[in-house]
């Protein structure tokens, strides 16, 4: 393991609000369509884009934790996971992502590293920065 704990980042990193998931319609299709990938903090769903761009839905509910900054840290986790990886995507997706409890004490690298593995896994990662 190396000993740079700081996060990657693919391409530019920038995000707007239209790279969100945000109607109930489409979380939905999400998953119904979708695969369900399973990790130690998060759960992803995944299915091809209908509008062929990569978007992002973000779940945390209110059992995930009744404070409601522990619940915010968790979307910023994922939020910023996403962001710094969205363009090492392979193809077109909409992905859901399901909070676990155990991510409450993580940082963004181990929100990241464990995001990747599950592209991975999904075969949807691209890395573009030439990193194993």
């Amino acid at each position: 393991m190396s000993e740079d704990r700081s996060p990657r980042q693919i391409g530019a990193a920038g995000i707007a609000k239209t790279d969100f998931l945000r109607q109930r319609r489409e979380f939905a299709y999400v998953r119904a369509a979708g695969g369900a990938h399973r990790g130690r903090y998060i759960v992803v769903n995944i299915a091809p884009a209908l509008d062929g761009k990569v978007r992002l839905g973000i779940i945390v509910s209110r059992r995930f934790s009744k404070q409601a900054v522990d619940r915010n840290r968790a979307r910023r986790l994922i939020r910023e996971s996403f962001r710094l990886l969205r363009n090492g995507v392979r193809s077109p997706v909409w992905i859901v992502i399901i909070a676990r409890r155990n991510l409450l004490d993580r940082v963004v690298q181990d929100v990241q590293d464990e995001f990747i593995r599950i592209l991975q896994d999904a075969d949807l990662f691209v890395d573009l920065a030439g990193e194993s």
